[in-house]
Parts: structure tokens; C-alpha cells; sequence
């Protein structure tokens, strides 16, 4: 069995409400090029049995089903597996803009690039998208640390990056570990590829959101060890505008 070019990473437990919604996208994906991954924290839901089904028509599944220490150990446990040469984790509940977003991605990144990224929109279980509730500026050009200065201006979803080059999340911060990954990926200065399109479906509600006080505690310390006390103050700030605004806090 040949290697795929991307491997898509789906943590999952209980998940049968929302997982039908990503599967259905990767299933239209027009360019097939990949491997679907799934690490299921012993669902006792009918999650395995919708993978299972999935896989029927899928081109490479690859799934296990145990206990695990959180989403973020369960995606250290995908990165362990993934064969391709890219890798793009995609929760359950979220997916791709549309049936050609993958085919119009790799046709057009450069093949030096090392991380691939694009913008997002929300949406809610019924798949309708949501208007945008805040300014969220996209940050167009090569992306870079000074970027997440204030935390994750790109989705963890809409980031497809070099498997060889992607670090392991570290399980201190269990609602936050995306943003000091990103930041410990961007610190090895990749070569980059602003796609400038719209590349996810974000389904609106995530862990973070849920538990935002903790999320943001464990926020401010991750951007406290990369950037220092002026970073914290200004992420500060920038929410605190956001919300005179009628935003919300940034969560992804």
C-alpha cells in the first residue's frame, strides 16, 4: 500500500451526533490522496460503528479505540500513526469548505512548502455558516510567530503541515496545546504557503469554548513562556477591544 500525500487526523468520543457531519466531506473530497486516521477514546456510542461504515468507502482507514488522557494525547497517538507526507487534524464536527478544497490546495502550494493555511468559517450543526461575530484579520503572506503574538489567528483545522516536521503537543495544556504547538512549529521558521482560501468548516462550540476560563488561564501561560509579560498585556487588550466591540474572545 502506497503512502498517501495527507493524513487527515480525527480525534473522536462520543461523536456519533457530529462525526457523520466531517465524514461526509472527506468522503465528496474529488482528490483522493489521502488516509483518514481516527483515535477514538472508547466511545460506547455508535461512533465506531459510523467509522466502520465510513471506511467502506473511504480510500485508507486507519482507527483505534482506548482510553486516552485527553484530545490532545489522542492527537500525539494520530501523529504516531500518519503515514503521509502532510497532516491536517479535523475534530469531529468540522470540515472541509468544499468537495474540491483539497485538490485546489495541493495543486496549487509549491512543493517546498512545509506548512500549507487558510482561513475559516463557523458553522452550526445544521451546516449553515455563521455570520462572523467579531474582526478576525487574516494574516496574508508568509506566516510567522509574530503572528500569534495574541494567540491562534488560524485555525488549528485550517494548518496542513509536514508530518516530518510537526511536533508532539504537550499535555501540560490540556484546552490549549494547539497555540504552543503552532508557536513551536512557527519557531523553526517552515517555509509557508498562504493558500487565501477558505478552507474549513469550524463547528461552533468546541472544549475551549465550553470551558473558556480555563482555556484562557492556560492561554496566558503559553504566551507568557514564548513572548513574555508585553504579549500577555497586549493579548489583553486586543480582547478587551474585541469585546467593546460585540466579539467574543478568541478560542481556536
Amino acid at each position: 500500500m502506497s503512502s498517501p500525500h495527507l493524513s487527515i487526523i480525527t480525534v473522536t468520543y462520543q461523536a456519533e451526533r457530529t462525526l457523520p457531519l466531517t465524514l461526509r466531506s472527506t468522503a465528496a473530497q474529488t482528490w483522493r490522496e489521502w488516509e483518514h486516521i481516527f483515535i477514538d477514546g472508547g466511545s460506547k456510542d455508535s461512533t465506531l460503528e459510523i467509522i466502520k461504515a465510513y471506511a467502506k468507502q473511504a480510500p485508507q482507514v486507519i482507527w483505534s479505540s482506548e482510553k486516552d488522557r485527553g484530545i490532545y494525547d489522542a492527537m500525539n497517538k494520530g501523529l504516531a500513526l500518519a503515514r503521509g507526507k502532510y497532516v491536517v487534524f479535523l475534530n469531529a464536527g468540522d470540515a472541509f469548505w468544499s468537495e474540491t478544497t483539497l485538490k485546489d490546495l495541493f495543486e496549487k502550494a509549491p512543493t517546498e512548502a512545509e506548512v500549507l493555511y487558510g482561513d475559516h468559517r463557523y458553522m452550526n450543526e445544521k451546516e449553515e455558516i455563521l455570520p462572523r461575530r467579531r474582526p478576525r484579520p487574516y494574516p496574508r503572506g508568509e506566516l510567522s510567530l509574530r503572528h500569534f503574538r495574541t494567540g491562534m489567528r488560524i485555525a488549528h483545522q485550517a494548518l496542513f503541515v509536514r508530518r516530518d516536521i510537526a511536533p508532539q503537543y504537550d499535555l501540560r495544556y490540556p484546552l490549549a496545546a494547539d497555540l504552543d504547538w503552532t508557536i513551536r512549529l512557527l519557531s523553526l521558521r517552515p517555509r509557508t504557503y498562504d493558500s487565501g482560501m477558505i478552507l474549513i468548516r469550524y463547528l461552533e462550540g468546541g472544549v475551549s469554548a465550553r470551558r473558556l476560563r480555563r482555556y484562557l488561564w492556560e492561554r496566558t501561560q503559553i504566551l507568557y513562556k514564548h513572548f513574555g509579560l508585553p504579549a500577555v498585556i497586549e493579548s489583553g487588550m486586543a480582547m478587551l477591544q474585541n469585546l467593546l466591540q460585540g466579539g467574543y474572545p478568541s478560542v481556536e
